[in-house]
């Protein structure tokens, strides 16, 4: 589809505009939206996400170290 009308290829811009500047992720600026970075939430954004990449980590290992299938059984050895 050929945009030929002046007007709707800024208005098809400007919704593109919009959606890179306040939806997408970017990667060079430590995944946040250039609005999170240029309004001055990109680090506490990056910060947040950290913190909780850290506590995801601790849980799984918890989990992992309690749910371990080397572990003794506790009613003794089993007997086949």
């Amino acid at each position: 589809m050929a945009i030929t009308d002046p007007a709707v290829l800024r208005a098809e811009l400007e919704v593109v505009q919009a959606d890179y500047n306040t939806n997408r992720l970017h990667s060079s600026i430590g995944y946040v939206t250039p609005d999170d970075e240029h309004t001055g939430r990109g680090p506490a954004t990056r910060q947040a996400r950290r913190e909780g990449l850290e506590k995801a980590r601790q849980q799984r290992l918890a989990y992992n170290r309690n749910h371990r299938k080397d572990q003794p059984n506790p009613e003794g050895p089993s007997v086949v």
